[in-house]
């Protein structure tokens, strides 16, 4: 809508007005009394997204002002709502206690108390910390592009747990970047490049020059110069001031703790496009479910940061020696150690999550009113657990050089700050400072006397009701509190009359069967315990800041046992899978080895009924076999086979146990996936438009060291222009990529390079033909497939069984044309090759013998009949019928 229809707005919709202008772009949460509202075209899309009545409330330049709200005590349900949607919300609150408004109000020459109010947060999808909006056990990344023509400097926050890091990127590599990343909002000036995650983009302001950029991120962390961090590009350092900008304007102006930007070009990294990764589904499945995915079959853990510090280990495995074989060490000493698993499974059990109420306490002690009393006892209970858990760890755990070193030294932030907290904090404090109390009686002496004080005034207020109904003579008369009156009498409607002659009581509310009265001593009463209560309030908010401030003096000691925790609880995820001795630590190298014995699909054994036996597989792609041509027909296991291997590189390099019984593998630097296609209807791209872009993908960017599968190149086109596509795409990975590959196809023509491709190996799915049915195996084994088995796939989907022989016909015949035909031309070019004359007899001899009487309907046996009248009479199917 157009702010600036604000003229003639009355002056609660002027402080609308005011804040609509400072985020025309997000919905306002305008607090009025115990509600949020929403005004305009703001209330609209509220109602229509949150499935709340859309109402009118007063009018503005004469026409009804649409509105709707919700409570404040449901606020975050609402926001949550909102959030999952893709919009942004700033949150308008009352900045002052309406008792100060009146008072401020009564200076002004009886003017109307008009509450303060201000937008103290706004809300986005990658900058919120609130524990009711977050996802537990995923990532929430705030992701800033700076552009120049040729590269783009990438930053990414994570507000929730402090993480920073950024990344400098050539144009073409943000795809890729993105996808792995997954962010929950991109800040961009641009839209180009962002592909399906373009509706995730929130306009960037304008982006720092560098070196303006340099110093203010400088600034925020409190160097002398970025060079203390790291060779941060321009690009680079201007990414990452405006996401810092972008976050702190989130925030009400206040910075939350951000960890020291790190460059992540400075670690090695498996690479792999997004098609490849929405191919393998690592950490959902393309509906957006974890089920079904490679993090749901193999995910053990039992907190919400070690889910989140797992997931990151898949979605980003590394391309280096030395980490992965530090995280296999982490996870197989917990195996040798008595009970290892176990005791860091019961001590994370339930464990907070550390890292994200320290994000959100250092935002309280950036800004008045932000404080959870809970959060601080996250952090007290996160430091019991630690504590638990290093007592469970043996005392070689902690020695240097062992696995766990670092993990296990990081346990213990502070004793003197735990001791505090336990000392100090009820079992359960609440969410918000004043719901209920938040410190133990007994840890501060004036508090204790506040709280006696406003709590025995309740024994005042029973003796002054029994008093102030002898003294009127009204046994019923009753002492009770109105939240506008304060303090009142309550009598039956009868007794009003009698009263009256009381010159110290003031009639103030009549109702239907009784009314009330103020009363000098009940005012008196009412102001010294609002005062007692509010002293209360005070001293235990002081009290509370105080812990605050002991913690945050210890954040940097915390933030490390946070990351200890959520590593231990990844590592414990790996040991579970290792336990049963059907998982392995894979054998690393830096050759281009690949062999893996009785290799098994992790996601698609986890979804097996119990009971139910996985077949599995080996594979051996080492360096003089590198290359492996796939046959069989479909439904026998080759796309399943092929995924297989990819999540075995996965799983390898992300530090992981693999399901097999033994595995060598060579480390990857590029992972490429070419299984299954769609079209691209938005785009104007056909199905075989995207398997040819992702197939130039791989043949443009893959290297030596890369591992590459494709299952059916060609198949979206011409039969000829398909193998043709197919032969010349094999060669090029066999003789200039000289990769790794699995190369699934049902060009069996394809077999015969063999002779011509040395380092090529044929397999295929083994079939078994049994009393006239066939058998998929899910076997590989060396070799070619003999048929495709087509028809007997489309019997199984339940094909028309008239349909099916006749297609079995048409295919016999088929062969029986081709028997006499030469091979297709491999290396001299794809011309067609004159056929045999077909034996007319011998087709139909096959298809009578195929007919079987006794089964055939009507329909289909008058089928027959039209199709062999068509045959040796050339009638049409509409001759035949009208002659019928």
């Amino acid at each position: 809508m157009d702010v600036d229809r604000a003229a003639g707005a009355t002056p609660a919709m002027a402080q609308w007005f005011a804040a609509k202008a400072e985020y025309p772009d997000a919905l306002i949460f305008f607090r009025m009394g115990d509600f949020y509202e929403l005004f305009f075209d703001d209330a609209a899309a509220a109602s229509a997204a949150l499935d709340i009545a859309l109402t009118a409330r007063g009018t503005h330049q004469g026409e009804p002002i649409p509105m709707c709200g919700v409570p404040a005590s449901q606020r975050d349900v609402y926001l949550a709502r909102l959030v999952r949607r893709g919009f942004r919300v700033a949150i308008a609150e009352q900045i002052e206690a309406p008792a100060a408004a009146r008072a401020r109000a009564a200076k002004l020459s009886g003017g109307k108390a008009l509450i303060e109010r201000a937008v103290v947060r706004l809300i986005t999808p990658g900058t919120i910390t609130e524990e009711a909006l977050l996802d537990s056990g995923r990532s929430s990344l705030l992701v800033s592009l700076a552009h120049d023509a040729r590269q783009i400097g990438v930053a990414w926050i994570d507000v929730s747990t402090a993480s920073f890091e950024t990344a400098l990127i050539e144009r073409d590599e943000l795809p890729a970047l993105l996808a792995r990343l997954d962010p929950a909002e991109i800040l961009s000036a641009e839209s180009g490049g962002l592909g399906a995650l373009a509706a995730r983009r929130a306009e960037a302001e304008d982006v720092p020059a560098p070196d303006a950029a340099r110093r203010h991120l400088a600034r925020v962390f409190g160097v002398a110069s970025l060079d203390a961090f790291g060779a941060f590009s321009a690009l680079e350092a201007q990414a990452a001031a405006a996401a810092l900008r972008y976050v702190e304007r989130s925030q009400g102006g206040s910075l939350p703790r951000i960890g020291r930007p790190v460059r992540q070009s400075e670690t090695g990294l498996l690479v792999m496009d997004a098609a490849t990764r929405a191919s393998l589904d690592l950490l959902r499945t393309r509906d957006g479910s974890e089920m079904g995915s490679l993090f749901g079959a193999i995910r053990r853990t039992v907190s919400a940061a070690g889910a989140r510090h797992l997931a990151q280990w898949i979605a980003g495995p590394l391309d280096a020696l030395e980490p992965l074989r530090a995280r296999q060490a982490g996870w197989q000493s917990l195996l040798v150690m008595p009970d290892g698993v176990r005791a860091i499974r019961t001590a994370l059990r339930g464990v907070p999550d550390l890292a994200r109420a320290l994000a959100r306490l250092s935002l309280a002690a950036g800004r008045s009113g932000r404080l959870a009393p809970r959060d601080l006892a996250q952090v007290r209970d996160a430091i019991a657990a630690a504590e638990t858990l290093r007592a469970a760890l043996p005392s070689a755990c902690r020695d240097a050089g062992h696995p766990l070193a670092a993990d296990a030294l990081a346990l213990d932030p502070s004793a003197d700050l735990a001791q505090l907290l336990r000392r100090a904090l009820v079992e359960a404090p609440p969410q918000r400072v004043g719901e209920a109390p938040s410190i133990v009686t007994g840890f501060d002496g004036e508090l204790d006397a506040e709280r006696r004080l406003r709590d025995d005034t309740r024994q005042v207020i029973a003796a002054l009701q029994t008093d102030l109904a002898t003294r009127y003579g009204v046994a019923s008369l009753k002492v009770r509190h109105h939240h506008q009156l304060g303090y009142v009498i309550e009598v039956p409607s009868g007794a009003v009359e009698a009263l009256r002659a009381f010159p110290e009581l003031v009639l103030r509310q009549g109702l239907a069967a009784a009314a009330r009265f103020t009363q000098p001593e009940l005012s008196d009463l009412d102001r010294r315990i609002a005062e007692a209560h509010d002293r209360a309030a005070a001293r235990e908010a002081l009290i509370l800041d105080y812990l605050l401030r002991q913690v945050i003096a210890q954040q940097e000691a915390l933030a490390g046992c946070a990351a200890a925790l959520a590593r231990l609880d990844a590592l414990q995820s790996a040991a579970s899978l290792a336990q049963s001795g059907r998982w392995v630590a894979p054998s690393l190298t830096m050759d281009n080895d690949f062999t893996v014995e009785a290799g098994r699909h992790p996601v698609v054994e986890a979804a097996l009924p119990p009971g139910a036996r996985y077949i599995a597989n080996d594979a051996d792609l080492s360096p003089d076999r590198r290359l492996m041509l796939l046959t069989g027909p479909n439904m026998a296991g080759k796309s399943t086979f092929l995924r297989q291997n990819a999540l075995m590189i996965v799983l390898a390099q992300a530090g992981l146990p693999v399901p097999a019984a033994t595995a060598r593998v060579g480390l990857v630097d590029r992972l490429f996936s070419r299984v299954g296609a769609a079209d691209d209807l938005a785009a104007g791209r056909s199905t075989f438009m995207v398997e040819m872009i992702e197939t130039a993908a791989i043949l443009h960017q893959a290297g030596p060291r890369s591992f590459v599968i494709i299952d059916e190149i060609g198949r979206g086109t011409g039969t000829r222009d398909g193998l043709a596509i197919a032969q010349a795409v094999l060669e090029a990975l066999h003789g200039q990529i000289r990769c790794r590959t699995i190369f699934a196809t049902h060009f069996h023509d394809l077999v015969q390079l063999g002779a011509a491709l040395p380092r090529l190996r044929p397999c295929t799915m083994r079939v078994k033909s049994w009393r006239g049915e066939v058998v998929f195996l899910h076997e590989v084994i060396e070799g070619a497939a003999e048929r495709s088995w087509g028809v007997h796939v489309a019997k199984l989907a339940g094909v028309p069984d008239g349909v099916v022989r006749r297609a079995d016909m048409l295919l016999r015949a088929a062969e029986r044309s081709r028997a006499g035909d030469q091979a297709l031309p491999l290396f001299a070019g794809l011309e067609p090759t004159p056929s045999v004359p077909v034996d007319e007899a011998s087709v139909w001899r096959d298809a009578l013998a195929a007919a079987a009487p006794d089964h055939l309907t009507p329909r289909e046996a008058l089928d027959l009949i039209y199709a062999w009248r068509r045959k040796f009479l050339g009638e049409g199917v509409q001759g035949a019928v009208e002659n019928g």
